[in-house]
């Protein structure tokens, strides 16, 4: 019998969603398909829109493919509105997978749904608050419209413990729910961490710094208007450094505007690698209305860097009840409070939440992580 003959057979995991960009599901799913371990798991990502940020970043080992087609074609995301799920995944989806993970609560669940395939398990990967901001499709308008979709899963798994009862508050109960952290490449981050500090050197400021998508659902309007009111209290030294990009660019830079503020709050626009930006700064800064577990609060917290958070469903799990960070209440005033506190004596704040961060930390390691994850999602462990 020869080698070839004595390997372990790989478990065939599809991964479908929507796009392959820039955002948060993206950014995540890309970190967990190329830290599967090539040997057990033969991957394929399949998308709704082909191409992008994260598409181009996969290792060699992961399959990406197209949902429709390789190119935008107008009007074609129609279809996900308007096909029933068994017609949507026998068109669309070709190979025979073990595992189907839809990653998200939306068309990717629709279609996954709709699965033909007896032998696959398949997985429902929630990584948002259904209920502050779930999915537009009317499937998925309450608990009965949801139920003919949520009940085609084996296993239904959010990314916290928040996110998971947000969803039972919405949609109610299924037979096999649990929590599956998504996991932080701490090795990757601290490597990138080391690249040339983007900011001008100048004494005696504060740098507060936020990474994310510029939605509505990340505060970045209210974080402005905070910075606008610490400057009316006659703080100056301190700048807010905004590393990302998206549809509400254009009304925070009319907001900055009309406060004058162009040389206290920056856009910077979007990074292939904020970690520099995050190692460099003071603080950081979560202003989300919500977020279901943000991984850029983890990362800052392992770079060393100490956090603000509006106490937004998932903070708290990063932060507890203000112990390995500041958690603020989730509004303006707040955010101004937690900034002033800071800018009141930063020495000792940075000081306090630096060493608090480094309590949480401390055993993050990527490999161990991802046994966890593997163990949530692929074996189900811990169903509630």
């Amino acid at each position: 019998m020869g080698a070839a003959d004595n390997k372990p057979i790989k478990k065939k995991v599809l991964f479908l969603l929507e796009g392959f960009d820039k955002g948060g599901i993206e950014k995540v799913t890309l970190d967990i398909v190329n830290n599967l371990d090539p040997e057990k798991y033969d991957i394929t990502v399949q998308t709704f829109w082909y191409g992008g940020h994260c598409q181009s970043l996969v290792h060699e080992n992961v399959r990406v493919i197209p949902f429709f087609f390789r190119r935008y074609v107008r009007g074609v995301i129609r279809l996900i509105q308007y096909l029933p799920p068994k017609m949507l995944y026998t068109l669309f989806v070709h190979g025979k997978y073990d595992v189907e993970i839809a990653a998200s609560d939306g068309g990717a669940a629709k279609v996954i749904s709709g699965s033909t395939n007896r032998n696959a398990r398949k997985i429902c990967w929630v990584h948002m608050d259904v209920v502050a901001r779930g999915s537009k499709l009317p499937e998925f308008r309450n608990a009965d419209t949801a139920r003919h979709i949520y009940e085609k899963f084996d296993q239904i798994s959010c990314v916290s413990a928040n996110c998971l009862q947000r969803f039972i508050k919405k949609f109610g109960r299924y037979p096999c729910m649990n929590t599956a952290h998504n996991p932080i490449p701490t090795e990757e981050i601290r490597k990138k961490a080391e690249e040339t500090n983007p900011y001008a050197e100048e004494e005696e400021i504060i740098r507060f710094v936020s990474v994310g998508r510029l939605a509505v659902e990340k505060g970045y309007d209210r974080l402005t208007e905070a910075a606008y009111r610490l400057c009316q209290s006659g703080f100056r030294n301190f700048k807010v450094h905004i590393i990302g990009d998206g549809e509400q660019k254009e009304k925070l830079h009319a907001i900055i505007q009309k406060y004058r503020l162009e040389d206290t709050v920056i856009l910077e626009g979007f990074s292939a690698n904020p970690y520099p930006y995050v190692k460099n700064a003071d603080f950081f800064i979560c202003s989300s209305t919500d977020e279901a577990y943000p991984l850029a609060v983890g990362e800052s917290m392992f770079l060393g860097t100490p956090v603000l958070a509006t106490d937004c469903s998932g903070t708290r799990e990063w932060l507890g009840d203000s112990v390995y960070g500041m958690l603020t209440e989730n509004s303006t005033d707040a955010l101004y409070k937690g900034m002033k506190m800071i800018l009141s004596d930063p020495g000792k704040m940075i000081r306090k939440w630096t060493e608090a961060a480094a309590i949480k930390t401390e055993s993050m390691a990527m490999a161990s992580q991802m046994d966890t994850w593997t163990a949530m999602i692929f074996d189900g462990e811990n169903c509630i």
